[in-house]
């Protein structure tokens, strides 16, 4: 679990373990995580939902949610998440959108992925992402054996830069 008072990077919170809960207590979100199997001990946190630090939570186990505790974290927009014991997305709760202009962004975001030509297009955005971080990154440990790996990374790049270099769609 997090620390009491330190906030991750990511803003998302984990409870994985059998015995996981989310409830109000004295009118704060109590957050249980998992029994340690070794210890047997469970940590818990207590926030008032104003002052919680997380953007997500995410269940993996067994437990239970408490109703009123999922309408007050979703009404300050902290999506909860819940998986199997594997990480497969089980669902994931989040505030209905009630503006037509959120609902119409939300759409217009499923469709980019109906279309094969958008999608194609952020593949290959990711992919050429991800192969300048792997670059930098081999750059950053200054070691000359590293050179040949750089140089075949930086040519797939090339190649992924000469095959468009315009944006496939025009929407």
């Amino acid at each position: 679990m997090t620390l009491k008072g330190k906030k991750n990077h990511y803003g998302v919170k984990l409870l994985r373990g059998y015995g996981v809960s989310i409830n109000l207590k004295d009118n704060r979100i109590c957050l249980k995580g998992g029994r340690d199997p070794f210890t047997g001990e469970q940590g818990t946190e207590e926030w008032f939902v104003t002052q919680i630090p997380y953007e997500r939570i995410v269940i993996s186990g067994k437990g239970y949610l408490s109703t009123e505790a999922v309408k007050l974290l979703t009404d300050h927009n902290i999506n909860i998440i819940l998986t199997d014991t594997y990480g497969n997305l089980i669902t994931a709760m989040h505030k209905v959108m009630s503006s037509p202009t959120a609902t119409n962004y939300r759409i217009a975001q499923y469709d980019t992925f109906r279309n094969p030509e958008k999608v194609a297009y952020l593949q290959k955005q990711t992919l050429k992402a991800k192969l300048e971080s792997q670059i930098q990154f081999l750059q950053s440990i200054h070691r000359p054996e590293v050179q040949e790996a750089i140089d075949g990374l930086s040519s797939y790049i090339t190649k992924i830069e000469c095959k468009r270099q315009a944006r496939p769609f025009d929407n």
